[in-house]
């Protein structure tokens, strides 16, 4: 990890810099060790704080991941830093971290939207998480009854959709608040589009337990060492190795080539493609 002495940070920041349009914002790139991104995140969080090159009491600072999430591969993650007592009004500016430019935003409105966002993250990954296991478990019930009359498959059928129905609106009306909140980000659809995706591909006998969603990439839980997926063009990776006892992480890449074209650093048997 990289470390710069508090006394250079205080200099960096010294009543000479003062006729700054905004406090000058220090960065401290370093890395995580390999686990799911979520886990990732908050040893970042907690990494930041307690890196802090001055008492995080006299700090505002924000975390973001360098790059994106690999199964069994390092997290890269940047901390941006700035004087509390220096802050006066909300700000966005671009610092350049390990040679790419970084945008960061400091103030009462930034933190307000990343809160809005995290939460409205949470429900609908929560709503979306439970259509796609009940789902599986409708399937595998549908299986050990075949000798179910033809009027109770109808019922079924009309109960499912009606569910599905319901599902759908209070998809709708999620992505709409979050849309209100997040103005022109376009995180929320991506999460809708890779859920959505999720729900199509997923295997007839696949047993889902979690999914997750961080940073343009889908991480799902399974039982299992098979594909959750279906036949698909998009990238699928397994962990080296369980996440615990019978229960494997995928990590699912967005739909076309990936952005950096490396190859899969899973085994043979860990990568579907």
């Amino acid at each position: 990890m990289n470390a710069v002495p508090a006394q250079e940070f205080a200099e960096n920041l010294a009543p000479e810099n003062a006729e700054r349009v905004h406090p000058q914002v220090f960065v401290r790139a370093f890395s995580i060790p390999p686990g799911a991104p979520w886990e990732q995140n908050r040893a970042a969080q907690l990494e930041a704080r307690h890196g802090a090159p001055l008492p995080i009491s006299e700090l505002l600072h924000r975390v973001s991941r360098l790059g994106s999430w690999a199964p069994g591969r390092p997290g890269r993650f940047a901390a941006f830093y700035i004087r509390a007592r220096e802050f006066q009004v909300p700000f966005e500016t671009i610092v350049e971290v390990d040679g790419s430019p970084i945008k960061v935003a400091f103030g009462a409105a930034a933190e307000h939207l990343r809160r809005a966002q995290r939460v409205g993250l949470v429900a609908l990954l929560t709503i979306l998480s439970a259509a796609i296991v009940t789902g599986g478990l409708f399937m595998a019930l549908h299986a050990r009854s075949a000798a179910v009359s033809r009027l109770e498959r109808a019922e079924l059928a009309v109960a499912g959709k009606l569910r599905a129905g319901r599902a759908l609106q209070q998809q709708r009306a999620q992505v709409r608040a979050l849309s209100d909140i997040v103005g022109r980000s376009a995180r929320i659809s991506d999460v809708v589009a890779d859920l959505s995706w999720a729900t199509s591909a997923k295997a007839p006998d696949a047993r889902i337990v979690a999914v997750h969603w961080d940073h343009g990439l889908l991480g799902v839980e399974a039982r299992g060492a098979g594909s959750p997926f279906a036949g698909t063009s998009r990238k699928i990776e397994r962990s080296s190795r369980p996440i615990r006892p019978g229960v494997w992480l995928w990590g699912v890449y967005p739909a076309g080539p990936t952005s950096d074209g490396r190859a899969s650093a899973l085994s043979p048997t860990g990568a579907v493609q």
